[in-house]
């Protein structure tokens, strides 16, 4: 260790990054822990909310932990900034605004020390080369390269009306970059997870084979690129065939091998296995057959392969009931729960699901609600551009009334309902309501009628009366439902919509 003045302090100045971690266990081991601080900028904490900023605090926590020292916030409230070390015009700033605050009240700790405590700081930043920034195993895009450059650190240092205060930064120095891994030495010799923002992202497009999802996934590969992109699907045993069809020429078109998981089972075997028959109101097949599967995926990513998922869902607004901003509330990418449209609660929802029940929140992202225009129309798109037949599933009733010269089929056609309002389970979606399972008979009369054996073999199986659909809040099976479209007539039950939201299936 090195023979200091009394009077001197090393803090390593962290931004929640593994560049400044490193740094800070460098000063910890030349100038030992009586000598060292951790100071630890914190800002802003309205970002309390965000999945990144969370991770971060984990992080420092640790790297607190494993350094045995202290983890000393130095926190600000943008609505009572103190502009005294602050550029008065933002737009002229050499900084960005908030790395300007961040730096305002660190100078406001160091006078403190002088004053107070007796003490000359030296402080020490994590700030790399950028030509650093092409090997991946040192950093990857770090908080450290978003907080500033270090010469404008230096800039905003030199032009304080304050007697000067030591900086510097030690990852300058560094020569041998071939070996230098700061990444695989937190994680495996300290033994510490890297925050989110330090793993490299994969984007992956929750391909369902419907048209929004398709669409999505080509818009996520456009923007990040095929090496960074993966086009997941998790498959139910029950998806049509054309679906499968349909995915093949996507994934083709858009060059992306589709990665396809298996539970093995089909819904109905979740059924019996859980002794609980899906229904509107839950459905343990979507939970076991997708969910479940796609976070045994995700955490093996973060696990086997460092990698951070950032999921892509091709959810859209309602076609039929398109609204303004004002009722989508912004605020980190969070949509309004409370929101009237359908499909944007349903995106709440599956946000707010993978944010909290995964072992570490998942980033997701819905680019028809939230980035691509309005009246984007990705079925159209998919057909006239790309050449791709959408999945039978769409245009059912279209295909029926005109091969068949069906009366029922011409009569959807008429009103609208050219198939199904999305492509899974082949049609036969326990979450599916009235006038889905009335679509299902008017089309489709054979996958209704499996759909309505398997009702009746759970049923006498488990000796219960339970049922897919409810009516008058008790049980309603789809052989009673069959029989009561065919006493009063299916028109009754084709045009009255359902007022259940589709399973986390229906990404399309």
């Amino acid at each position: 260790m090195d023979t200091l003045n009394g009077n001197q302090v090393h803090i390593a100045v962290l931004t929640g990054g593994v560049a400044s971690s490193f740094v800070a266990k460098k000063v910890v081991e030349k100038y030992g822990k009586e000598n060292s601080r951790l100071l630890y900028l914190d800002f802003f904490s309205e970002n309390g909310e965000n999945p990144n900023y969370i991770d971060n605090h984990r992080f420092m926590k640790d790297v607190s932990t494993f350094l045995d020292l202290p983890l000393i916030k130095i926190e600000a409230d943008p609505n009572e900034i103190n502009y005294e070390f602050c550029s008065v015009d933002e737009d002229t700033s050499i900084l960005k605004y908030e790395v300007e605050v961040k730096l305002k009240e660190l100078v406001k700790y160091v006078l403190s020390i002088r004053e107070q405590e007796k003490l000359n700081p030296i402080l020490y930043f994590g700030n790399v080369p950028e030509n650093w920034y092409d090997n991946k195993s040192i950093c990857l895009e770090s908080i450290e390269k978003g907080f500033a450059k270090s010469t404008d650190i230096i800039t905003f240092f030199e032009q304080l009306p304050i007697e000067a205060i030591p900086i510097k930064f030690p990852l300058y120095d560094e020569v041998d970059t071939k070996t230098l891994n700061i990444k695989k030495t937190i994680q495996d010799e300290w033994g510490i997870n890297l925050p989110r923002s330090e793993r490299k992202r994969i984007y992956i497009a929750m391909f369902s084979g419907g048209a929004g999802s398709a669409y999505v996934a080509y818009y996520m590969v456009q923007t990040f690129g095929k090496g960074n992109c993966k086009l997941f699907f998790t498959n139910t045993l029950w998806e049509d065939e054309d679906n499968l069809r349909f995915m093949d020429e996507v994934s083709d078109y858009i060059g992306l091998e589709i990665t396809e998981i298996l539970d093995g089972r089909t819904p109905e075997e979740v059924f019996y296995d859980y002794k609980f028959l899906g229904n509107s109101r839950l459905a343990k097949c979507s939970e076991e057959l997708k969910v479940r599967q796609t976070l045994v995926y995700l955490e093996g990513l973060r696990d086997n392969e460092n990698l951070e998922p950032v999921l892509y869902f091709g959810i859209s607004p309602h076609e039929k009931q398109r609204r303004d901003d004002s009722h989508i509330r912004r605020k980190y990418n969070i949509i309004d729960e409370n929101s009237p449209d359908m499909n944007i609660r349903k995106a709440a929802g599956i946000r707010s699901f993978y944010e909290h029940f995964p072992l570490e929140p998942i980033e997701s992202r819905f680019p028809l609600i939230e980035t691509l225009r309005e009246d984007l129309d990705a079925k159209g798109i998919i057909q006239n551009e790309w050449g791709i037949n959408l999945p039978r599933m769409y245009t059912a009733a279209i295909e029926k009334a005109e091969s068949e010269n069906d009366p029922i089929a011409k009569l959807l056609v008429k009103f609208g309902i050219y198939g199904f309002s999305h492509a899974n389970c082949g049609g036969r979606c326990v979450r599916g309501g009235l006038q889905h399972y009335a679509t299902l008979l008017a089309i489709w009369p054979d996958q209704y009628k499996e759909q309505e054996e398997m009702e009746e073999r759970f049923r006498a199986h488990f000796a219960k009366d339970v049922s897919i659909l409810k009516k008058n809040g008790g049980p309603y099976t789809l052989k009673q439902y069959r029989l009561d479209i065919e006493r009063e007539g299916i028109e009754k039950y084709l045009f009255k919509p359902d007022d259940t939201i589709p399973c986390v299936c229906s990404f399309s």
